[in-house]
């Protein structure tokens, strides 16, 4: 289910099917260095449009919008291996292949940073730029370090509250109110995806905090003070060989990306400096 906001201009949709038979949705607009853009756990590919992001970059970039499985038009498989993060790059390999794109800059919001940094430590050829949303930290020790999950995920389980509770976690970041159209938008989303992808990471063996001082992609982070109070994305900038960032003071998680008239300028320039030349 998609939710529109008011003003809202939904691009056609088509499909592909990945080579574990799901059937993925996507929507191509605008010309010139593709730029590939992905959400994390909530929400639909349209959250783009409607977060401000993507009419200002047609005109410069051809913007693939992408519902990764268990989102928006695409199908919900069940089941935490369909949800391991080497299968989400398995699907955005595919995607580029099915569109004859050889390398994208990867734009990603939230648990999209997991992909997204994947794909740049495994095929770093198709990704000439990262874009993230969000903050890193680094993990707790091995003996800990998933002891939250069987919790977590039962939330997004029949029975479990579904989002509320997580949207209201994100809210009390928040000093000015979460939309209400946003949150609407993550409600619609199937919830027991995101309880299969959160089970799937003790399966991982695979930490981004270690893979991403370890590529030379240029990568750009665009984090809320409010979500990184620790500043762990700094500790991380400083140890990559091609790491900036932009700090949102005064905002969480969720309106840090919604802050789109101070990200876009930075964005825009940072796309410029990396794109290919024709």
């Amino acid at each position: 289910m998609v939710v529109a906001r008011p003003g809202d201009r939904i691009a056609a949709v088509e499909f592909f099917n990945s080579s574990d038979g799901v059937r993925l949705a996507y929507s191509v607009e605008g010309s010139g260095p593709p730029v590939l853009f992905v959400l994390g756990a909530g929400c639909d590919s349209g959250l783009w449009r409607a977060a401000g992001y993507l009419d200002p970059l047609l005109a410069e970039y051809t913007c693939i919008l992408f519902d990764h499985r268990g989102h928006g038009e695409s199908d919900k498989p069940r089941g935490p291996d369909r949800y391991h993060v080497d299968r989400q790059v398995d699907d955005l390999t595919e995607l580029l292949d099915h569109l004859g794109v050889h390398a994208v800059a990867f734009w990603g919001y939230s648990a999209a940073v997991s992909p997204g940094v994947r794909l740049a430590e495994r095929a770093p050829e198709r990704v000439w730029a990262l874009v993230i949303n969000g903050a890193v930290e680094p993990p707790g020790p091995p003996a800990e370090r998933y002891s939250w999950v069987p919790e977590f995920a039962a939330q997004f389980r029949p029975g479990g509250g579904g989002w509320d509770q997580l949207i209201e976690d994100f809210a009390e970041q928040e000093p000015e109110p979460i939309p209400e159209w946003m949150k609407e938008r993550i409600r619609a989303t199937d919830p027991e995806q995101c309880a299969d992808r959160v089970e799937s990471y003790p399966t991982w063996g695979w930490e981004e905090w270690d893979a991403l001082p370890q590529i030379g992609t240029p990568t750009l982070f665009i984090t809320g003070a409010l979500e990184d109070e620790d500043d762990h994305v700094g500790e991380i900038v400083r140890r990559m060989r091609a790491g900036e960032r932009l700090r949102l003071e005064g905002k969480g998680h969720i309106n840090a990306f919604l802050a789109s008239e101070q990200v876009l300028p930075v964005v825009r320039s940072f796309l410029a400096a990396h794109a290919p030349q024709a």
